[in-house]
């Protein structure tokens, strides 16, 4: 791709230069796949660069073949920052009316209800995008159901599925997708991306140890101070928990977890696992790569209570309380067996 070709495109992204290199060459060369897999962590950026990707494919100035990508400013741009284009679909698990949870998955329903929409004729001349988020939350009649699609594509129709991994998800769907892995951002991208948003250098620093390779995390604590406030207080809290007894933490874990929530739970053991990697480093003398640089004297403090093995085996047993919570065990019962070992 040439330089000119390079500058049409305005894509704000951190990192992942080799799959935005591939996608923006797919883009000029009008070589575009029926079905992608982009896989990688929560928050490394997938689902930026998918957007970007289907602005761009959307954009009146791809078919004239001049002109930035995306303009921002044709009709079909328009529709899509106003999340109206008739011809773009994004596919994400739906609220229960019940519980105002998420459900665990995405139905077969929804599928059905989007095949039906990508068998009609585009609205506006375009290509017809679907978008999975979380494409391993299909169920497995979903999954069916969408393999038929895969092996049987209507024409100008793309397919993008974003996902974690590709071991929960069917080989015959992942088969099917042209694949693009997304690896964790280097800290310096990161730091480097938050002091054009004119975050101090101290603090970028710190968020980009904390995001561990995954600017959305980055972005969410530098545009949102409280949730950048709340994780602060839940690593605190954790702390707080490993020097407490029984008691005292199974009351911590009720007032993280007051409504039982699968959710919740799962946010808590992310924080837990991140305090628990820093304390590991500090074991083997590594204090200058923990990611809490913020909590350092009180980590190095807490660190001298444990040895290796018994933070490396409580990491173990976290990621363990993680599959159970996804096998639908109680949230709350999760972590009080869990803090029982500690």
């Amino acid at each position: 791709m040439s330089k000119s070709e390079n500058n049409r495109f305005q894509w704000s992204i951190i990192g992942h230069a080799k799959a935005v290199s591939y996608l923006q060459k797919s883009l000029v060369n009008q070589k575009i796949s029926q079905a992608y897999l982009f896989v990688g962590p929560k928050q490394v950026g997938k689902a930026t660069v998918a957007k970007y990707f289907v602005d761009s494919l959307i954009c009146k100035n791809l078919e004239q073949k001049n002109g930035l990508l995306p303009c921002g400013q044709c009709d079909s741009c328009r529709q899509l920052a106003s999340q109206l284009h008739p011809d773009v679909y994004w596919l994400e698990r739906e609220i229960d009316q019940k519980s105002g949870k998420l459900k665990k998955n995405i139905s077969i329903e929804q599928v059905r209800q989007l095949q039906n929409k990508l068998s009609l004729r585009s609205f506006l001349n375009s290509y017809k995008i679907a978008v999975f988020d979380e494409a391993q939350g299909l169920s497995a009649e979903a999954a069916n159901s969408l393999l038929k699609t895969l092996e049987e594509p209507s024409a100008r129709t793309v397919l993008i599925l974003l996902a974690e991994n590709l071991a929960r998800l069917p080989q015959t769907i992942v088969s099917r997708c042209q694949i693009i892995n997304f690896l964790p951002v280097s800290s310096q991208a990161i730091i480097d991306y938050l002091k054009i948003l004119k975050v101090e250098r101290k603090k970028a620093k710190i968020l980009a140890a904390l995001a561990f390779g995954r600017p959305g995390i980055a972005l969410n604590y530098a545009t949102k101070p409280e949730a950048y406030l709340d994780f602060q207080e839940q690593a605190k809290k954790f702390i707080t928990l490993l020097k407490s007894g029984l008691n005292d933490r199974f009351k911590i874990i009720g007032e993280l977890l007051e409504f039982n929530d699968v959710n919740s739970a799962q946010a808590t053991l992310l924080v837990w696992r991140k305090i628990l990697r820093d304390l590991i480093l500090v074991k083997y003398s590594t204090q200058n790569l923990i990611s809490n640089l913020n909590l350092a004297a009180d980590l190095n403090e807490l660190a001298a209570n444990y040895r290796q093995s018994e933070l490396i085996e409580m990491m173990a047993q976290v990621n363990e309380a993680r599959r159970y919570l996804e096998a639908n065990v109680s949230p709350k019962l999760t972590l009080e067996n869990l803090v029982l070992n500690f």
